[in-house]
């Protein structure tokens, strides 16, 4: 089994946040440590004690306007990957599967992507760190230890297919899975030269 690590650029936008006043450096930094000082978006379910989302894939993506319009897949500060029309006509024209589209309610010309199937990610394996976890609601600040990604045992992914891991890496409102596919899946990805792609193949990465 032939599996990619399917990353992209930032989007330099925020899907559950206001844009921050930033200074000229603050904006330099945006892409390593994005700054969350942003007032949250109305409406949202969050920790009263840490702030974490609550149920972040499920909460309505209205006020979302992708900032960088080129690019056919990209992510947000917080972890919402988006695509273009043009890479969703590329998935519908050949035979890939296992992923969600939401058109973005006020920017349709963009999609939220989420896959359908998660794997499961060996975190022991990896020495992968829980970092501070909230008394109240039981989430961590922080999860890290991402890459080299290893599956646990079993883990089966179709060769045109997309998955997401079980675990979420990374801080605060930007923790989310690795998206990850199979042979064939990348092979389209590739052919189609998509604005924002970063592909990598994956050497060892199922537990044994």
């Amino acid at each position: 089994m032939t599996l990619y690590l399917v990353d992209c650029v930032d989007n330099d936008s925020y899907a559950f946040r206001e844009y921050p006043e930033l200074t000229a450096n603050q904006r330099v930094h945006q892409a390593i440590v994005p700054d969350m000082s942003g007032q949250s978006r109305s409406g949202l379910r969050r920790c009263e004690a840490c702030g974490e989302l609550l149920d972040k894939w499920n909460e309505s993506l209205e006020g979302f306007i992708v900032r960088k319009r080129k690019l056919d897949i990209s992510s947000s500060y917080d972890g919402v990957t988006v695509v273009s029309v043009r890479f969703k006509s590329m998935y519908e024209s050949t035979d890939l599967s296992g992923l969600v589209f939401c058109q973005l309610p006020d920017d349709p010309k963009f999609f939220a992507i989420r896959p359908e199937r998660a794997v499961e990610y060996d975190a022991e394996r990896r020495g992968t760190r829980f970092v501070k976890p909230c008394p109240q609601c039981g989430r961590y600040e922080s999860v890290v230890g991402a890459t080299p990604v290893y599956l646990k045992p079993g883990a089966e992914i179709a060769a045109n297919e997309f998955v997401r891991t079980d675990l979420e890496f990374g801080s605060d409102d930007e923790k989310s899975p690795l998206l990850l596919c199979g042979n064939s899946a990348a092979m389209a990805l590739r052919a189609a030269n998509l604005e924002g792609l970063e592909l990598e193949r994956l050497q060892e990465y199922v537990s044994t």
